[in-house]
């Protein structure tokens, strides 16, 4: 009988294996920024990002600043609930905040990966049409497999990929769930001023695809994969609260917006966490406006927290030595 975390690991695979782009990297020379899911609609009731815009924009310019590559994660634009033209209208200014990234010389510091809410960037033509003035000709792709090396010396792997990838309503039928999004529950939510569900609100879902997408991974080696999907940062195979709670024993902790955190942990099941194989970017449409994202540089990967406006603020949640996560997941 085929499972749930099944199905995800065929999706996965299939993205590992046969759309995914391949890249190799020197440690000393990794500077990343992964954001996923902003879910950018047309500035109305039913959209999720405009209250992250500015927190948003202003860890853009940090990472530019700071020569960062700006990897966005998949359902960058809420496409299902709206059609292209409006959305991009309405954000014309964040997309050129991006766009200095693709423009970057003499090397392109920027990728865009497909999700499921943003699944017409699957079709080239589509891309052209809409986002060419913006990402200067780079691909939107749906997976990469980016092989870390330390002085030639090859440490391990990294598979970036959205993580809608297997599920029956965001993979094999996306169509048709697009279709009801965009003429059912997008009017309900514009009434009722109801935000976006699954999974990063429905916990039985979100813990059912936490736990597939790190069995997935536990069982490959050599390999982290980093996804987003749920809007749920997970950290070295743990959940948040779990990833707290290990912080908590060891020293320290940051300081957190608690209303914030008991969002995150809300009906949270545990990880295995038996190997730091998964890690979890959340996302950039929180209800506070914060936005979290995977930074990778200095040697380090990071879980870190924007705080929202009228002051964005960086808050380094979590880090680790990305050579040792990698030795770790080798065996």
């Amino acid at each position: 009988m085929t499972t749930y975390a099944d199905e995800i690991a065929r999706g996965l695979t299939r993205v590992y294996n046969q759309n995914s782009i391949d890249e190799e990297v020197e440690l000393t020379d990794m500077r990343m920024a992964v954001l996923s899911d902003l879910h950018k609609g047309q500035r109305d009731r039913a959209d999720d990002f405009q209250i992250c815009e500015q927190t948003y924009r202003a860890a853009a310019d940090h990472y530019w600043l700071e020569e960062f590559e700006l990897l966005l994660l998949g359902d960058i634009e809420e496409l299902w609930e709206c059609r292209p033209n409006p959305v991009i209208r309405e954000y014309e200014d964040v997309l050129l905040s991006e766009q200095r990234f693709a423009d970057a010389s003499p090397a392109r510091r920027y990728k865009r990966f497909v999700g499921n809410h943003d699944d017409l960037w699957y079709y080239p033509d589509e891309v052209r049409k809409h986002l060419a003035p913006y990402i200067d000709g780079n691909p939107v792709i749906e997976g990469l497999r980016l092989k870390v090396r330390d002085q030639g010396d090859l440490l391990g792997e990294l598979f970036l990929v959205h993580g809608h990838q297997g599920t029956l309503e965001s993979d094999r039928f996306a169509g048709l769930s697009a279709l009801v999004v965009r003429y059912v529950w997008r009017p309900i939510q514009r009434l009722f001023n109801i935000r976006s569900s699954t999974p990063s609100n429905n916990f039985v879902l979100r813990a059912k695809h936490e736990l597939a997408m790190y069995s997935y991974a536990e069982q490959q080696s050599g390999m982290v994969l980093i996804a987003g999907h749920t809007h749920h940062p997970v950290w070295e195979g743990l959940s948040l609260e779990q990833a707290m709670e290990t912080q908590r024993a060891i020293g320290p902790t940051p300081e957190v917006d608690p209303r914030w955190m008991s969002e995150q942990t809300a009906e949270a099941v545990p990880l295995p966490g038996r190997k730091p194989c998964y890690f979890n970017s959340g996302c950039c449409s929180y209800s506070d406006g914060s936005i979290t994202a995977i930074e990778i540089a200095d040697g380090e990967i990071r879980l870190v927290r924007w705080e929202p406006s009228p002051a964005p603020n960086r808050v380094v949640l979590f880090s680790a030595d990305l050579a040792g996560v990698l030795q770790a997941v080798a065996g």
